[in-house]
């Protein structure tokens, strides 16, 4: 049992390193939603976790060209994020009629409707950019009796929390957090373009489509 924590640890270490990244990013994007970020990015490992045990049980073989398709996702949102920057450093030169931004009201379905969103665009990335931890998860599922099983997706509940943790540590810090807080956010679309197109090259998506 204790052979398979490790091993859990480990293949989730190894696995999210550039997702702490992301989280980073995320974190400092969200401003004062941290609770939206750690519940999208729970939604998007667990269903990374329940599709991995899914496929081990299952044995089902997905093409990876198909798999890739995810990495579409990601892209979609940077450009999304990026052209929101756009218009926001717009309107913060010519300035709001009324001297407030947009983004800085707290009207409640404003704020529902920004935490739904905030909560999708984590889990969809985390999705996206789990191929890798798929072609890890699957084989750590399908060696192991279902007891382990069971404690391997323990572990990586824990460390879901842990990593997200780790991120929202660093952003508020005080020392190094004021500059992830200032430029996370700006690099953020280009991470997530970057990410999209990483996955379907990695899957060879692109070429089996002819592109």
């Amino acid at each position: 049992m204790l052979t398979a924590v490790l091993l859990a640890v480990a293949a989730f270490a190894a696995t999210n390193v550039d997702n702490l990244f992301v989280l980073l990013a995320c974190f400092a994007d969200a401003r004062g939603a941290a609770r939206a970020v750690v519940i999208g990015q729970y939604i998007g490992s667990m269903a990374l976790v329940a599709f991995a045990a899914v496929i081990a049980a299952l044995m089902i073989h997905i093409p990876r060209a198909y798999v890739g398709l995810i990495g579409v996702m990601p892209i979609l949102i940077g450009v999304g994020k990026a052209l929101e920057l756009f218009r926001r450093n717009g309107a913060s030169m010519h300035g709001a009629a009324d001297g407030v931004s947009p983004l800085s009201r707290t009207d409640g379905r404003v704020g529902a409707a920004r935490t739904r969103s905030i909560v999708w665009m984590v889990a969809t990335v985390a999705i996206a950019n789990g191929s890798d931890n798929l072609a890890v998860y699957v084989p750590l599922f399908a060696a192991r009796p279902l007891a382990e099983d069971i404690v391997v997706g323990l572990v990586f509940v824990v460390m879901v929390g842990i990593w997200c943790a780790l991120a929202n540590w660093l952003v508020s810090h005080r020392l190094i957090g004021r500059p992830i807080r200032r430029y996370a956010p700006l690099v953020l679309p280009w991470v997530l373009i970057l990410i999209g197109f990483s996955v379907m090259l990695g899957n060879g998506t692109l070429s089996a489509f002819g592109l």
